[in-house]
């Protein structure tokens, strides 16, 4: 659906995801457009956004929170499946995460170093001392523990961080019509969020906050 407003500048919003998925193309021609959700009768907003083809790109931040993330493999499967005796080790095991962009539907684009300052200037700062997030930054979990796997076992080592989800909608302005429209708003104000930057939380020593976790199977 496309909301019009009278004068020069005008406005083209993006409402329903489900309608937008449904768009077709046209037979026989394929899509370039890397805006996930968008038709090709739209600006590429995103690849604009990521290669300076827009007069301005200002991303709005409409909720917030900080939560545990999924948990990955951080370590090789340690086996102790031939022997009748437990197995007992040191091992040391890191993990390192840095910031994840998710637009409309969970679709991930690469965005840009100067892309991603346009995220870093919408979204709300950390207000601790305790935990940080910044747009960008790559960070690691280190831990050494002494672990047990049990004769016919075999175990390994799982890490989940703690990430800061943003989410919100662009707000992309150009200096000539882009199909009919100066502004275009990615998915729009009042809408449901299109965007969700997914930044790890770090402690003030740098070290990337989270939850290691160890666990074990029968071969």
């Amino acid at each position: 659906m496309k909301i019009l407003k009278n004068g020069r500048r005008r406005t083209a919003m993006l409402t329903s995801a489900l309608a937008l998925v449904m768009i077709p193309f046209s037979a026989g021609t394929a899509s370039a457009n890397t805006t996930p959700g968008w038709g090709d009768d739209m600006p590429d907003v995103i690849w604009d956004c990521n290669n300076n083809n827009a007069d301005s790109c200002q991303y709005h931040e409409q909720n917030a929170e900080t939560k545990l993330d999924k948990r990955r493999q951080v370590s090789n499967v340690i086996s102790n499946c031939a022997s009748n005796r437990d197995l007992t080790l040191t091992r040391t095991v890191t993990d390192t995460r840095s910031t994840e962009y998710a637009f409309q539907q969970e679709t991930s684009v690469e965005v840009s170093s100067g892309f991603s300052k346009t995220f870093e200037a919408g979204m709300k700062a950390s207000d601790t001392q305790t935990e940080t997030w910044k747009v960008g930054e790559a960070h690691t979990a280190t831990e050494t523990r002494t672990t047990t796997v049990p004769a016919g076992q075999q175990g390994a080592w799982w890490f989940a961080p703690y990430v800061r989800h943003s989410q919100g909608w662009l707000e992309v302005h150009y200096g000539e019509r882009k199909h009919g429209h100066y502004f275009w708003y990615y998915r729009g104000p009042g809408g449901l969020p299109a965007i969700d930057v997914k930044t790890p939380v770090f402690l003030p020593t740098g070290e990337l906050k989270g939850q290691f976790y160890w666990a074990t199977w029968n071969c």
